[in-house]
């Protein structure tokens, strides 16, 4: 028994050979792996680096109407954004989007006329949209699919017609003008402009590194497999209220913006004609991906940009691209290198490339 305890066995050695060659080529692929990451990260930040700095140049070498148009996708941009966050990362279909973009519009408008400073009333505005998000959230909470989008819908629509009906604060139907915030040695249209830059980067930068994280996996598990989440310890109830806080959050983020942009806001404009555009903003980009609003809101702005001068057709000509784009791309503008690599025709360039290398 001594022998046994004092004398390794000598066939013992060979199998250690293989454990250290395989550790050895797992650091090696861990190291790779990490390495390619890192050089992908780094291209990502150059280009979004270089990005920022073009947008923060374009006032300089454009006109006003062009900042305009690009300070209008970057507002939609960040209110889709959130809606992505809700409907594509936590699978729900929740459309009291507009009413909460609405709630930062007026909320901001009315503080500002109260003579709180604009930059204060934009978390301001977003944590307060957070809370009636909760709230409007809590009872529809436990409701699916359409039952769920029927109740948000009817949920939202009565915030927008309390609008209305606070005519003392809101001015009601016939509006209310908003104090635009300069900053100072800038002109209106250019200090609005960079603003929107500014604030659609922070708030691209933080959902972004939310979503990335271990919240965005749990989001998507939730999704995925609903109260059978359950099992993994993770509440289903709780994450989707927390994705209905943070998506009003930056809506109402986005609807300080863009009470900035239009100058002049009334409760028509938060109606079925601004859901429904957001809407498809999500699905056009991409839902469930990160870059998806931002791609969408472009897509729809330029789109009607484009078919202005159609008159009456304008609608349908933009119904019908957007038809034709979600038709060959359900998974969005962002699938569409994804979805172009797996094609036939890529793949029989792959195998003829592949048969060149090899006969070469």
């Amino acid at each position: 028994m001594s022998e046994l305890t004092t004398q390794p066995a000598a066939p013992a050695e060979a199998p250690s050979a293989l454990p250290a060659a395989v550790t050895a080529g797992i650091t090696a692929n861990g190291a790779a792996g990490h390495a390619a990451r890192r050089g992908s990260g780094l291209r990502k930040g150059i280009v979004a680096i270089v990005a920022l700095v073009l947008l923060f140049a374009l006032p300089f070498v454009s006109n006003t109407y062009v900042v305009f148009v690009v300070s209008l996708t970057l507002v939609y941009a960040v209110s889709t954004l959130g809606f992505n966050l809700l409907v594509g990362w936590s699978g729900q279909i929740g459309l009291a989007h507009a009413a909460l973009f609405a709630v930062g519009a007026y909320g901001s408008s009315v503080a500002v006329a109260a003579g709180v400073p604009f930059l204060v009333t934009i978390p301001l505005a977003g944590i307060a949209a957070a809370l009636l998000a909760v709230v409007i959230g809590f009872p529809a909470i436990r409701l699916r699919g359409f039952f769920l989008a029927i109740a948000t819908l009817a949920l939202g629509m009565a915030i927008v017609e309390l609008l209305n009906f606070a005519a003392p604060i809101t001015g009601g139907g016939g509006g209310m003008n908003v104090q635009v915030f300069a900053l100072p040695g800038i002109n209106d249209a250019a200090s609005t402009y960079f603003i929107v830059l500014t604030v659609a980067a922070i708030m691209f930068f933080l959902v972004r590194r939310a979503l990335v994280g271990r919240f965005g996996r749990t989001l998507q598990a939730v999704r995925d497999l609903g109260q059978l989440s359950g099992s993994l310890g993770v509440s289903a109830l709780r994450y989707r209220l927390v994705a209905f806080a943070l998506s009003g959050f930056v809506a109402a983020v986005a609807g300080t913006l863009y009470a900035q942009l239009q100058t002049f806001i009334f409760p028509a404009m938060f109606q079925m004609n601004l859901l429904v555009p957001m809407l498809v903003m999500v699905f056009v980009g991409g839902a469930g991906s990160l870059w998806g609003p931002l791609i969408g809101a472009a897509f729809a702005i330029v789109l009607i940009e484009f078919f202005q001068d159609l008159g009456d057709a304008q609608a349908i000509a933009y119904g019908i691209v957007l038809m034709v784009v979600i038709a060959l791309l359900p998974g969005g503008l962002t699938s569409l290198f994804r979805t172009l690599g797996s094609s036939r025709f890529a793949q029989r360039l792959y195998r003829r490339r592949a048969s060149t290398e090899e006969t070469s």
